[in-house]
């Protein structure tokens, strides 16, 4: 009864929005140019908001869209932390060409009101808007998320809880956590803080909300591929978090690959090539 409370709370705005909207004409963004939508609302938080960068020449049967959500521990960090703009935007262009960007903002858990499941109910929030808003923005209904740190979390948590519609077609993941319970045992002391902030305790306290916030836990045949990228020295989210991960995916039988690598948490300057490369490979 509870969880059909939730997805109620969080379906029947949408669906208003769309009855609401459904006699206003789309507003169509012109396709013959980049167009950039800066801090565009999801939302009434401050926080629930997101940048769009569509590519010119796009149409909706091939332009898709790459979702980006960042990382901080789900304490901090910012959309912002992935610095596109006019300039960058057109290499990003030219490494992945025939995709869109979208980078989210979500409220983060500063104080007990923003705690689990906030994070992932604005991530939902947030892809409902995207998808209403296809035809506007002149794109593919086929989405590929990723993230890193608390980012890569929040991506594969919604591509595993909620792709029944088959829109998310692949999930990349950078230096992710994938089981909450087993990264408190074994995390170190900053990490230990986050999943206290992030789900109001230990797992001794709120085991509910950390199996709920596992992405491992919902790991299904039906999954979309994955792509994991882990330091073999992450101090924050251990190489561990990456094999027991993938080993829940080879047991439903889970298209994944990996690129595991020498370094810490993200991506290391010398393995940023490499990593794209296999980017690249993932997306086509």
């Amino acid at each position: 009864m509870k969880r059909s409370l939730v997805y109620i709370v969080l379906i029947a705005p949408y669906i208003l929005m769309l009855s609401c909207n459904k006699d206003k004409p789309v507003v169509i963004h012109p396709t013959t140019e980049d167009v950039i939508l800066k801090d565009v609302r999801y939302g009434n938080h401050e926080r629930q908001k997101m940048d769009v960068y569509l590519p010119s020449e796009r149409d909706r049967l091939t332009t898709k869209i790459v979702v980006f959500i960042h990382g901080g521990g789900w304490i901090a960090g910012s959309k912002d932390d992935l610095p596109v703009d006019v300039n960058n935007f057109q290499t990003l262009k030219e490494q992945f060409p025939g995709f869109a960007l979208v980078a989210l903002n979500y409220r983060l858990a500063e104080s007990s009101e923003n705690q689990y499941p906030a994070a992932e109910e604005d991530i939902i929030r947030a892809m409902n808007h995207v998808l209403a808003n296809l035809e506007s923005y002149q794109l593919a209904p086929e989405i590929y998320m990723t993230g890193g740190s608390a980012g890569a979390h929040l991506a594969a948590l919604y591509t595993l809880k909620h792709h029944a519609n088959g829109r998310v077609k692949g999930c990349i993941g950078v230096s992710g956590a994938y089981n909450l319970v087993s990264l408190y045992q074994i995390g170190n002391s900053e990490a230990k803080a986050a999943l206290k902030a992030f789900l109001g305790g230990t797992p001794d306290q709120q085991l509910r909300s950390y199996e709920q916030a596992s992405p491992i836990n919902f790991v299904s045949s039906t999954a979309p591929k994955f792509l994991i990228l882990h330091g073999k020295e992450d101090p924050l989210t251990p190489i561990g978090q990456a094999n027991e991960f993938m080993a829940a995916l080879e047991i439903k039988g889970v298209s994944h690959s990996s690129f595991t690598y020498s370094g810490g948490h993200g991506i290391p300057s010398e393995h940023l090539a490499k990593s794209f490369g296999y980017i690249r490979d993932f997306l086509k």
